[in-house]
């Protein structure tokens, strides 16, 4: 079911009013499920991701049409970039929309509405988290109102920081701890904390991570499996959240596996290859060989499932799950000097992925290389990640410069796509693409 809330003339018949949707519970549940759908759809949550890593030093291409990506020479008329970042703005339309009809809403429970205010939070905060860290200064858009929207200018990111924090600490408050769902495929109060980790250790605010971390880790609701086989199984014991699909399979199932059992567009560059230790149970586990061209690559193989799967192997799409949370206690641990626990925190990960644990008498800076390694082959291929880590830890200059000579500052951040700025003349572009 799909609900648009920008109706400024009666609504068409095959939609329904949203003074309708959100004065009944199972239509709001539909509507905010909608937004999910989104989320996971394939630009916003599968294409973007791949663009990610191969701009960062992850992943490369063996599809000319692609080169532009790994080459870090997008241009800003690039159509998946238009399309990734048009798909964003639809799930934070639809969460402001949502936010807006509770507002007046009369017809829900207390519970149900609660539950649905701190979801569109969570969710509107999890798409400017995305944003910022691919374009920069982007429009901070808070309502549905085209008089404040149809021409808005870009907001720093700081400003988009703040509201981006403000917006889960007001979703912990309003989620309950458990899911409403029993599948965990929405968020939760969890969730909202652990994006709030992840959105500080971005920051820089290391002690405000180490908290919101600990509070996930300590909760005792999510624990690391033994094995890295079984990781993004439909509701995992890891999983924090992860997005609902019906037949089991997912859309980077499909991007990453080769369609005829041949090859993938999407290989690992080989300096990723060579970040992992002989024993790695995940490079066995979460990659597969294949040759092309007489050469042998290697690519993701997290996502097993390519078409509906049996029962028993259904995976999710993965959005959070609790190793990231002992890899940002680690790395914050290791910038306030706190070498030991970071280190601890790693071996968490460490003896999971098959690995003898790191003695404890690192120093900070051979701790916080240690974390870098841990988790650049921990959560690779999943939301960009090795992509906003070269942005926090300032490393991006001096990584990709060194694997692409051709590398320039100002490909830091994505172009503003030139068809929204032909829309929108406030619209300003990043410096390199004018």
């Amino acid at each position: 079911m799909s609900c648009k809330s920008l109706i400024t003339v009666d609504a068409p018949s095959d939609e329904i009013p949203a003074e309708t949707v959100y004065n009944n519970d199972a239509l709001a549940d539909a509507a905010v499920a909608d937004l999910y759908y989104t989320l996971a759809g394939y630009f916003a949550g599968n294409l973007l991701p791949v663009i990610n890593g191969m701009t960062a030093d992850e992943l490369t291409t063996i599809n000319g049409n692609y080169l532009r990506y790994v080459n870090n020479a997008i241009v800003p008329t690039d159509a998946p970039l238009l399309s990734s970042w048009r798909e964003i703005y639809k799930v934070i339309y639809g969460a402001n929309a949502m936010l807006e009809g509770l507002a007046t809403s009369t017809g829900l429970s207390t519970v149900k509405a609660r539950q649905l205010k701190g979801e569109a939070k969570f969710l509107r905060a999890f798409c400017y988290y995305y944003l910022v860290n691919c374009w920069g200064d982007v429009p901070l858009l808070t309502t549905t109102d085209l008089n404040h929207t149809a021409l808005a200018p870009r907001t720093a990111v700081d400003s988009v920081y703040k509201q981006i924090i403000s917006d889960l600490n007001y979703a912990s408050q309003l989620l309950p701890f458990y899911y409403s769902t029993g599948e965990k495929v929405r968020a939760n109060r969890w969730a909202a904390t652990a994006l709030l980790a992840r959105v500080y250790l971005q920051q820089g605010k290391w002690e405000d991570a180490i908290v919101q971390s600990s509070l996930v880790i300590n909760s005792g609701v999510y624990t690391p499996l033994i094995s890295p086989d079984s990781v993004f199984l439909r509701n995992s014991r890891p999983a924090i959240l992860q997005i609902w699909r019906s037949e089991g399979y997912t859309y980077p199932g499909q991007t990453f596996l080769p369609a005829n059992g041949s090859f993938s567009f999407y290989p690992f560059t080989g300096d990723f290859m060579q970040s992992f230790e002989a024993s790695d149970k995940r490079k066995d586990s979460w990659m597969r060989a294949f040759t092309y061209g007489g050469e042998t690559y290697y690519n993701s193989y997290k996502y097993r499932n390519r078409t509906a799967a049996a029962p028993g192997t259904e995976e999710y799409l993965m959005v959070l799950r609790i190793e990231e949370q002992y890899l940002i206690r680690a790395e914050a641990f290791a910038h306030l000097n706190n070498p030991r626990d970071a280190i601890n925190d790693l071996n968490v990960i460490r003896i999971r992925a098959g690995l003898q644990p790191l003695s404890d008498t690192v120093i900070r800076d051979s701790a916080l290389t240690l974390v870098e390694r841990e988790r650049r082959t921990e959560l690779f291929t999943e939301w960009g990640d090795r992509w906003f880590s070269l942005h926090r830890t300032g490393r991006l200059d001096e990584v990709i410069k060194a694997l692409k000579p051709g590398w320039k500052r100002t490909a830091a951040w994505y172009p503003i796509p030139q068809e929204e700025r032909n829309r929108n003349p406030n619209l300003t572009q990043n410096d390199g693409y004018q």
